[in-house]
């Protein structure tokens, strides 16, 4: 097939690969935005703490491991993006299914190699993760990468620090449904490498949840006031205030 043949064919390919991509973004933030409000009663609090514009960093307690990132969608003004962790994936097809969705949806995705590394020590009745300890490494690259892309494109993105949530579809480290994880330094070092090209200025916004079991979950999500990284003297300083501010948002 010469050049001029070529030149269809792949203009066809985009054209198809950002229809699917549209497709996808459409279902899954359709979906969120109406499970956020007739599938459970939320309450929001704080939402004009979320600026129109720029980069904007959601940084979040982890409760549910689906419901979380439903209503934050749901609820945000303005489309974020989430980094997701797939080590829990078990099978090869579900793990080509949710790359894929990710990779239309922009959303980063890493591996937890403690989590990997506890199942490749147990091993009792073969590997439980479709992944390997030793992808976790250059998963981790490219969700910086990815993260770090999307806050220059002035989107938002949206990171769970804690890891874990305490309703999650496989075991976790959490223990009882107020347990709550120190937050992990990499949200820092996200905005560290973001704000590096001297132009980008990421807001952080604390967001808390506070889920209360009813006929139907009833979830208070409150937002706090708006963090710079300038404004801390180092990035373990700004990840404790924002653990902080995430507990008090959460459980007050």
């Amino acid at each position: 097939m010469n050049k001029i043949c070529r030149r269809p064919v792949r203009w066809a390919y985009r054209f198809a690969s950002s229809i699917i991509q549209r497709l996808s973004i459409f279902i899954v933030y359709a979906v969120c935005t109406l499970y956020a409000r007739f599938g459970i009663r939320v309450t929001v609090e704080g939402l004009e703490h979320i600026p129109s514009s720029g980069a904007v960093l959601i940084v979040a307690r982890h409760y549910h491991h689906l419901f979380d990132g439903c209503i934050l969608i749901g609820v945000v003004p303005r489309r974020i993006r989430i980094l997701v962790a797939l080590d829990g994936v078990r099978s090869r097809r579900t793990r080509s299914l949710l790359e894929r969705l990710c990779s239309a949806l922009s959303w980063p995705v890493l591996l937890r190699d403690e989590r990997l590394r506890d199942d490749d020590e147990a091993n009792h009745n073969g590997k439980v993760s479709a992944y390997a300890l030793n992808e976790s490494r250059r998963y981790l690259r490219h969700a910086i990468i990815g993260a770090v892309r999307l806050l220059r494109n002035r989107e938002g993105l949206l990171i769970f620090p804690e890891a874990y949530p305490n309703i999650d579809a496989v075991a976790n480290p959490k223990r009882g449904e107020d347990g709550f994880l120190p937050f992990r330094t990499g949200v820092a070092r996200i905005v560290e490498l973001a704000e590096r090209d001297g132009c980008t200025r990421v807001t952080i916004v604390p967001a808390g949840l506070r889920y209360v079991r009813r006929r139907r979950w009833q979830v208070t999500l409150r937002f706090g006031s708006p963090l710079r990284r300038e404004d801390f003297p180092t990035a373990q300083a700004l990840v404790q205030s924002l653990e902080e501010w995430v507990q008090e948002l959460s459980f007050t």
